[in-house]
C-alpha cells in the first residue's frame, strides 16, 4: 500500500506536469500560428506600400520632368519668334523664303512643327513634314493638339503658326525615364518594369515591353493577354482588367527572379499613367516571407523552451496560476512584438530619419491642424544634387554613407518638433511646425551650408555635397497634404534648374 502510494505521489506530478506541459504547448501552438499569420500580414502590407510608394514616386518623376522640359522648350518657341520678327522688315518673298529656311534646314527637324499660309488666298505656302492637312482651317486647329506652346508671326499677308511638339518632348522623357529605371536598384532584388498599351480590348499583341531591367533582351517584344505563367494564371490579362477597372491592381503571379533561372510567386502593383498608355508596375518575390517567419517560429520555439523549464520548476506549487501567467505572458510577448513590428515600421532602416509612411501620417496631421486651427507648417522636399554620379563613381556603399551624413547633419539643425523624412531614394521631406516665412531663407540658408560644409572622403578625396530644396506651406485651397507636396517638389526642381545648391519657395 505503501509503494502504491508512492507511486501515486511519483506518478501523478508527472502526470500533472504532463498535462500542463500539454495545455501550455498548446497555448503556444494557438498563439503562434495567431502571431505568425499577423508577422506575414504586415510584412506583406509593408511590402504592398513599398511597391505602392515605389510606382508613386515614378509617375511623380516623370509629370516632373514633363513640366521642366515644357518649360524650357517654351523658351525655345520664345527665341524663335524673337528671330523671325527681327526679319520682319524683309520683303513679302524674302520673308517667306527664310521662314521656310528657317525651319527645313534646323539641325533638329523632329522638334519643330510650322505652317505658313497667305492671309488673302488661305493658300499653304510651308509647312513641316509632320503636317499632311490641306486644309488651313484643320491644319491651324491641329497645332493646339501637336504643340507645348505655339507662336504666331505675320508680315503684310503671309501668317505663319509654329512651336514644339508634344510628342517630341514626350519622346525624351520616355527615354530619360526608361534609362532612369534600368539603372536603379532596390531591396530584395525588386525592379520597375512598364509596358505600353495598343489595344486596351487585349488579345494578341495588345502590349508591348518598354522596360524591363530583368528581361532587358525582350524589351520591344509584343505581349499577349493569354500568356500564362507555370501554375495557369493570366497575369496580363489580370492586370489588364484591374487597369481598366480601377487604374490600379495588385495581383499575384509566378515569374522568374532577377538574374536568376528560379521562378517564384511575386505579388505586383501596377497602375495605368493613361498619358502615355503606360502600366508602370513593380513587384518583390513572397518567398524571402517565408524565410523570415520561419526565423521568427524559431525565435518563438526557444522563447517556449524557457517558459516550459520555468513552468516545470513552480508546477507543483501553482499549476494552475503559472499555467494562468504564462498564458498572459505569451499574450503580452504577442502585443510587444507586434507594437516592436509598427515601431520600425515607421522608421528608416538606413538613415533613421521617418519613413514615408511615418512622414504621410505627419503630413495628414500637420494639414489637419491647418484646416482647423490655421496653424500653418513650412514643407520642404530637397534632395541630393548629383546623387547618383556619387553613386556610379564610389559605389552604392558610399552613397549610403553620404544618405546616413545628411540626415545626421540635418539632425542637428532641426528641432524636436520638426519631423525629417525620407521620402524615396536621397528624397527627403521635412515638416516644420510654425516657421515663419520670414524666417525661410535664413533658415534654408543655413541648412544649405551645413550640407555643402559636410566633411566627407573616400580614400583622402573629398566628395562634394550639396542639395536642392524647395518650400511651401498649406493653402485653403489644398484638397489633402499632395497638393502641398507637389509645390515644394516643383520649387525643387526650380532649385535644380537655376544651378542646384539653392532653396527656392513656392506658394
Amino acid at each position: 500500500m505503501k509503494k502504491k502510494s508512492r507511486l501515486i505521489v511519483f506518478v501523478v506530478p508527472i502526470i500533472v506536469c504532463l498535462i500542463v506541459i500539454y495545455l501550455h504547448l498548446l497555448s503556444h501552438e494557438m498563439t503562434q500560428k495567431i502571431y505568425l499569420q499577423q508577422t506575414e500580414k504586415t510584412i506583406i502590407n509593408l511590402r504592398k506600400d513599398f511597391l505602392k510608394d515605389t510606382v508613386d514616386n515614378i509617375i511623380l518623376e516623370i509629370d516632373g520632368l514633363r513640366a521642366t522640359k515644357y518649360s524650357n522648350y517654351t523658351k525655345n518657341t520664345e527665341s524663335r519668334l524673337r528671330r523671325l520678327e527681327d526679319e520682319l522688315d524683309l520683303s513679302h518673298e524674302e520673308f517667306i523664303q527664310f521662314f521656310i529656311d528657317t525651319f527645313s534646314n534646323d539641325s533638329n527637324l523632329n522638334m519643330w512643327t510650322a505652317l505658313l499660309w497667305d492671309e488673302a488666298t488661305h493658300k499653304i505656302l510651308y509647312s513641316t513634314p509632320d503636317l499632311k492637312v490641306e486644309n488651313l482651317d484643320i491644319a491651324i486647329n491641329d497645332l493646339d493638339y501637336l504643340l507645348i506652346s505655339s507662336s504666331v508671326v505675320t508680315n503684310n499677308h503671309v501668317s505663319a503658326v509654329f512651336g514644339v511638339r508634344k510628342s517630341y518632348i514626350d519622346a525624351l522623357v520616355k527615354t530619360e525615364i526608361g534609362d532612369a529605371i534600368r539603372n536603379r536598384k532596390y531591396s530584395s532584388d525588386s525592379y520597375v518594369w512598364v509596358n505600353e498599351i495598343l489595344n486596351y480590348d487585349g488579345g494578341k499583341d495588345y502590349a508591348i515591353r518598354r522596360v524591363h531591367p530583368n528581361l532587358k533582351d525582350t524589351e520591344g517584344n509584343f505581349l499577349s493577354t493569354d500568356m500564362e505563367d507555370i501554375k495557369g494564371n493570366l497575369p496580363y490579362l489580370e492586370e489588364l482588367e484591374g487597369i481598366k477597372e480601377h487604374g490600379e491592381i495588385f495581383f499575384t503571379y509566378y515569374f522568374k527572379k532577377l538574374d536568376s533561372a528560379l521562378v517564384s510567386q511575386k505579388i505586383t502593383y501596377a497602375k495605368h499613367y493613361k498619358d502615355y498608355n503606360w502600366i508602370i508596375a513593380m513587384g518583390v518575390h513572397l518567398d524571402d516571407i517565408d524565410a523570415y517567419t520561419e526565423m521568427t517560429n524559431k525565435e518563438i520555439q526557444d522563447l517556449s523552451s524557457v517558459s516550459i523549464i520555468k513552468v516545470l520548476s513552480y508546477i507543483f506549487v501553482v499549476l494552475l496560476i503559472g499555467f494562468i501567467v504564462l498564458y498572459f505572458f505569451e499574450k503580452k510577448h504577442l502585443s510587444n512584438s507586434t507594437q516592436s513590428l509598427e515601431k520600425e515600421m515607421n522608421i528608416d532602416s538606413l538613415t533613421r530619419a521617418s519613413s514615408r509612411r511615418s512622414g504621410q501620417l505627419g503630413l495628414s496631421t500637420s494639414f489637419k491642424a491647418f484646416k482647423s486651427t490655421s496653424e500653418n507648417a513650412a514643407i520642404m522636399m530637397f534632395d541630393i544634387d548629383d546623387f547618383k554620379v556619387i553613386n556610379d563613381h564610389y559605389g552604392h556603399k558610399v552613397g549610403d554613407m553620404v544618405l546616413l551624413e545628411v540626415v545626421q547633419t540635418m539632425n542637428k539643425i532641426i528641432r524636436n518638433s520638426d519631423q525629417l523624412i525620407r521620402w524615396g531614394g536621397d528624397e527627403f521631406v521635412g515638416i516644420f511646425p510654425g516657421l515663419k516665412e520670414e524666417h525661410l531663407s535664413e533658415f534654408g540658408e543655413k541648412i544649405l551650408e551645413q550640407i555643402s560644409s559636410t566633411d566627407i572622403r573616400i580614400q583622402n578625396q573629398q566628395i562634394p555635397l550639396t542639395i536642392s530644396i524647395g518650400f511651401s506651406f498649406f493653402k485653403d485651397t489644398d484638397h489633402d497634404y499632395n497638393d502641398v507636396l507637389k509645390r515644394a517638389d516643383d520649387a525643387m526642381y526650380e532649385s535644380k534648374q537655376q544651378g542646384k545648391n539653392r532653396m527656392t519657395l513656392i506658394f
